[in-house]
């Protein structure tokens, strides 16, 4: 889940929907959650729901998120610090990708982080996908999205191998932007110019990555990790 720097808001907002494309300017047109690319069909997705006591036209309660995400989500939210957020938290560092189970906890987390990861994933869905063990709906594409992503990028790194350029690293990470910033992270692991490249793209699209000197990722304040 690649986590984000929103910075201050715009402007004020009487109707939430007048944010979706302050937002998108911010973060670009993708869900917050499960990283598909989306345009007409962005929502406003509240953090804390309306239902639960949530800001209704605040920016700091705002993340954009895919129909499906925003749908699953609903009002399931018990309390925010259950949760990993990617506005709030290092969450590149929280979630593991898998061509076949989609989303799972990081290996590197305690037992107390990975019980928030589950509760992340569980919140808006990521472990849908028709291999199961929780199964998608006819009508959620986000399994396929991740498959054209995992596809994509795969057929990327044998070009890469095959000419390891810095305009072929420049091109891969042109090709990052269709989504899913954290399967390409995934796949191009061992590839650290081609990652920095990607990095470099979405840094434009707010990515948020502090490191120490030491070259460890800082926890974000107010964050869990």
């Amino acid at each position: 889940m690649r986590p984000v720097d929103k910075g201050a808001s715009p402007r004020s907002y009487t109707r939430y929907a007048d944010a979706r494309h302050d937002l998108a300017a911010r973060l670009g047109y993708y869900c917050s959650y499960c990283e598909m690319k989306l345009f007409n069909s962005i929502e406003i997705e509240h953090i804390v729901p309306q239902s639960k006591g949530g800001a209704v036209v605040d920016w700091d309660n705002f993340l954009l998120s895919c129909k499906y995400c925003n749908t699953i989500k609903s009002n399931q939210l018990t309390h925010i610090r259950d949760y990993f957020w990617p506005d709030r938290d290092n969450t590149d560092l929280a979630f593991a990708y898998d061509k076949a189970e989609a989303v799972v906890p990081a290996a590197r987390l305690d037992d107390a982080l990975k019980k928030k990861a589950l509760s992340t994933i569980s919140l808006t869905g990521l472990d849908k996908n028709p291999a199961g063990p929780s199964f998608s709906t006819e009508a959620d594409t986000r399994w396929r999205s991740r498959k054209e992503a995992w596809d994509i990028a795969e057929r990327c790194l044998v070009n890469w191998r095959r000419h390891p350029h810095p305009q072929m690293a420049d091109v891969i990470a042109s090709c990052s932007l269709g989504g899913h910033y954290s399967i390409w992270q995934t796949v191009f692991i061992n590839e650290p110019l081609v990652l920095a490249e990607i990095d470099k793209r979405y840094r434009e699209k707010n990515l948020y990555k502090i490191f120490l000197p030491d070259g460890s990722r800082a926890v974000r304040p107010g964050g869990l990790i």
